[in-house]
């Protein structure tokens, strides 16, 4: 439970606590298990109020197990829900239906309908197999986890299974039935009931990783023990026979074939009948309770629905599939295979690439695209993976990426995914310009980029957002007029490759010396060169001669305010400022560079379109770059991320200058092991 970020949230803001604390007010555990029965223990010892608390009906976009955060849970203080043996919360609303009122009803017809319509389930794996509509019908017997307590909750066995499955061979026959396996036994990361049965018995299994909403589809009736799946299709008016004593059973919705006599009781208690409007209201209005992983609040079951919607569509919009993943550090990849589909895709990186391991891995395993780091792959390489039928992105750090270093190992909460090129080679163009080429943009989007650089701006968020180094630029320059130049890490691709007669930034140090001889030159180091994470940090003697002041701590948005202009080569310090309203002379080929914007010492063959600085900012940062809540990696918005980004900030308060310590080299060495 401590590992849920926003699980305050569902509980009203309380502080939480572990069980070794002295002062607590109330004990919750979580399910009926071990630790939910300690707690129980613990509370009754202590004589403090106690809950259970369990994932809700709709709960997340990917498995709970493979560490997919939940927007719903419930809260019983009763028993819980999937537990038959005495009343549950749920169950004591279902049977007393005064607090049903109309505007609950209205809610609930609402809240039901948008369910459906959106397709919406548990775990709302985003799944290419949802045009089986028109398959014939037919029997769906519903396999669960071995072990699972819903199962011994439900009063049911491994024998009920079996008493399931002969009944359905005896009522229809082996080839009018169909086994569905459950997603975990689908990811493997379970065993299930069912499957040897339906093998031997020529029955077909259904083990693809699909929606719910795809099975019920095609089914004539829905026979389980006491799946969720069994619930979800009661609420879309399909039969539903049940084995189990299941929460949704003996409300007269269900064909109930429980023969064990103290299953037949526990039936018996539930005497009130319910329509599916009802149930709806009870479970997911009455007794879910609903928080936002990625804002750390709660939410109403609109807002519940609005975040999984969102969520879903994001992810389904990364995932393509099978992606073999090429160089990408040990480090970089739990983060990057959220960029890449996550849950939704298989994701397989392979090391460096080598142009022989990939013919290799195309011929055995037919992926759907091949992902690589950066631009750094040997020559065919990219041609390979295109005339085998794949796609292939390229991947790189998003321009907003984190709080920290990427070289001191901090993970992104930013990438970019660009199937042309990538953003910083000006060889060829990449997405990024071809999307900032098509333009003009949408009112809403321009009005959406102009309160994001407004923000952006206000905030002084930046790239890797490393704190403030305060520093009086007007008093040093005593009237001079204040010219900044941005360093760039020697042999980074975004320098080798968006530069031409400046190469290096002593070079570009030296030419603005030249250009602007009796202005006060601010050199500003790069923080991986500061840090001693990259190697070719410049001596003082070197900057000497032109330059009036080397910094070296702090973020350049510190800087920004206090600069009459800002020389670059290809920095996305350029872009940064551009942001702010700085004037930016670019003396190489960055992304942001020939659209009008810059005063340009090089020429921009391909850009011949003038943009607005909102056009640029709409496209590269809303519709270029992907996004991850750092906290609970969930695919969310520009927006999203920055209010995260601002928590994390004000929690760490002001950043400490950039420097040498044992824990940076511990971690650059770790990452020279490839021990990540």
């Amino acid at each position: 439970m401590m590992r849920i970020p926003h699980l305050s949230a569902f509980l009203g803001g309380r502080e939480l606590v572990p069980p070794r604390a002295g002062d607590f007010v109330a004990v919750v555990g979580w399910g009926d298990k071990p630790s939910g029965r300690a707690a129980r223990t613990l509370a009754r010892t202590r004589d403090v109020p106690f809950a259970l608390l369990e994932d809700g009906f709709i709960r997340s976009v990917g498995l709970g197990k493979s560490g997919a955060p939940p927007v719903s849970i419930v809260l019983d203080d009763s028993g819980i829900y999937f537990n038959a043996s005495a009343p549950s919360r749920l169950e004591k609303l279902m049977m007393n239906p005064a607090w049903i009122t109309d505007d609950i009803k209205s809610a609930a017809a609402a809240g039901m309908a948008r369910w459906q319509d959106e397709r919406l389930t548990k775990y709302n794996l985003v799944s290419g197999l949802e045009g089986e509509r028109t398959a014939a019908k037919r029997i769906v017997l519903v396999d669960q986890v071995v072990g699972d307590a819903s199962i011994s909750g439900s009063l049911a066995s491994a024998g009920t299974f079996k008493l399931m499955f002969d009944r359905a061979l005896e009522e229809h026959g082996a080839a009018a039935c169909a086994v569905k396996s459950h997603p975990d036994v689908v990811a493997g990361k379970a065993r299930g009931y069912l499957l040897s049965m339906a093998r031997n018995a020529g029955v077909t299994v259904v083990d693809a990783s699909m929606s719910p909403h795809a099975v019920i589809d095609v089914a004539e009736e829905i026979w389980t023990v006491s799946s969720g799946l069994g619930f979800e299709a009661l609420l879309r008016g399909i039969p539903v026979v049940t084995f189990g004593v299941s929460f949704y059973a003996g409300y007269g919705l269900t064909r109930d074939e429980a023969v064990d006599m103290i299953a037949k009781a526990a039936l018996l208690r539930r005497q009130q009948p319910q329509t599916r409007l009802t149930t709806f209201a009870a479970t997911f209005i009455a007794y879910s309770r609903y928080a936002d992983p990625v804002t750390r609040r709660p939410l109403t079951l609109d807002g519940a629905m609005d975040r999984l919607i969102d969520w879903r569509r994001r992810t389904g919009e990364l995932a393509a599939g099978k992606t073999i993943s090429y160089g990408f550090s040990r480090w970089k990849r739990t983060s990057a295979a959220v960029f890449l589909g996550g849950q939704c895709s298989q994701i397989v990186f392979d090391g460096k690439p080598k142009l022989g391991r990939l013919e290799r891995m195309i011929r055995r395993s037919q992926p759907a695209r091949i992902a690589l780091w950066g631009v750094v792959d040997p020559p065919g390489f990219e041609n390979a993976a295109r005339r085998h039928g794949c796609g292939f992105v390229r991947v790189e750090d998003g321009f907003i990426r984190s709080v920290g270093l990427g070289s001191d190992l901090r993970s992104a909460g930013s990438l970019v995914l660009d199937d042309a090129g990538i953003y910083y080679d000006a060889s060829r163009p990449s997405y990024l310009e071809t999307l900032i080429s098509q333009g003009p943009f949408p009112s809403g989007l321009i009005d959406r980029a102009k309160r994001l650089r407004e923000r952006l701006a206000e905030s002084g968020i930046t790239k890797y957002n490393l704190g403030s180094a305060k520093i009086d630029l007007a008093a040093a320059a005593r009237g001079r007029p204040v010219i900044l130049v941005a360093e760039q890490v020697p042999g980074d691709n975004a320098l080798r490759l968006g530069s031409l007669q400046i190469k290096t930034s002593l070079a570009l140090l030296a030419a603005v010396r030249a250009d602007r001889p009796g202005c006060f030159i601010v050199y500003k180091e790069h923080p991986d060169l500061v840090a001693g994470n990259r190697p070719g940090r410049a001596s003082p003697r070197m900057l000497a001669d032109n330059a009036d002041l080397v910094v070296s701590a702090g973020d350049l948005a510190d800087l920004y305010g206090a600069i009459d202009e800002l020389h670059v080569i290809s920095s996305l310090a350029g872009f940064e400022a551009l942001c702010r309203n700085v004037r930016v002379v670019v003396w190489g080929r960055p992304f942001y560079g020939g659209w009008g914007l810059t005063d340009d010492r090089v020429a921009f063959d391909r850009r011949n379109r003038h943009v607005t600085l909102d056009e640029l900012v709409a496209a590269t940062l809303i519709l270029y770059p992907r996004y991850i809540d750092p906290v609970c990696s969930v695919p969310c918005s520009v927006e999203d991320f920055l209010d995260c980004l601002d928590d994390i900030r004000a929690k760490r308060g002001p950043g400490r200058p950039v420097g040498r310590s044992i824990g940076r080299q511990l971690r650059r060495f770790r990452r020279w092991l490839g021990l990540g």
